[in-house]
């Protein structure tokens, strides 16, 4: 892997001194230093940010297996652009869902409301204090079903690139949660900034902040392979409504059909 400049590690740096100062001590901080030097420079591809994950970050951060998502803000949901795993089988990837809606219930409802990292397994979720989180009863079956152990799970929302990060982390060490959970205050921002220099999705969030939201939400929508007719009846608007809208969003991306839009995308 390439060696990052010097300023990645400047930069980041700061995120650990911060959080030496709200008390997180019990983090090791040299550890986490060394994790940083290793971080691959600019601009960054999806296989660079899991080779970071799989190798340096382990060694600061035990854990069994990763997935992670980068997407976009649209009409109240985060619109997948892109997943990285480690670990997790195809089984339990196709269960994950392109969307994320921000009112669903559960922890990830809890997070979007709070945005502080939690702990889940089999018996239920908390937070940093050891505080209840309610969980769904899908996630916590899911934890059963795919012998997940300990998840440890944040993200970034950043509204100002109307974008957003979700990242979770399985088999994590059951002992000392609060120390997992500071640890993954001082993951979040560096994962959600990687991915922010990622190619695909620095290239994807340019082109998408130029559209309304309305317009954000049908082409998230085209991106999962819905037809002009299905995602009509989706919004309840008519077939000639979409197809305007589309030709709108076309024009304003400076393509002329469907295909284009998907490649721009994905």
């Amino acid at each position: 892997m390439r060696r990052p400049v010097r300023n990645n590690v400047v930069e980041f740096a700061k995120i650990g001194r911060r959080d030496v100062a709200f008390g997180f001590s019990d983090v090791d901080l040299l550890a986490w230093m060394e994790a940083l030097r290793a971080l691959p420079v600019s601009p960054v591809t999806e296989g660079e940010v899991l080779a970071w994950v799989e190798g340096p970050l382990r060694r600061f951060f035990p854990f069994e297996r990763f997935w992670g998502a980068y997407g976009i803000l649209s009409g109240g949901r985060i619109q997948m652009l892109s997943l990285v795993s480690s670990g997790h089988g195809p089984e339990f990837l196709a269960g994950r869902e392109i969307t994320f809606d921000l009112n669903s219930p559960g922890c990830f409802a809890w997070w979007m409301f709070n945005r502080k990292p939690f702990i889940l397994d089999k018996a239920g979720a908390q937070d940093e204090t050891g505080a209840p989180i309610f969980a769904s009863r899908r996630e916590l079956e899911e934890v059963e079903r795919f012998a997940l152990g300990v998840v440890a799970a944040h993200g970034v929302i950043d509204p100002f690139v109307v974008a957003g990060t979700h990242i979770s982390f399985a088999g994590v060490p059951r002992t000392q949660p609060k120390r997992t959970l500071a640890a993954l205050d001082l993951i979040a921002p560096v994962l959600h900034t990687l991915y922010l220099r990622t190619k695909q999705t620095a290239t994807a969030a340019v082109h998408l902040t130029a559209l309304t939201n309305r317009q954000r939400e049908l082409v998230g929508l085209a991106v999962t392979g819905l037809s002009d007719k299905a995602i009509a009846l989706r919004l309840s608007i008519s077939e000639d409504t979409v197809g305007n809208h589309f030709r709108a969003i076309y024009a304003r991306l400076g393509i002329s059909k469907r295909s284009q839009l998907i490649a721009l995308l994905r």
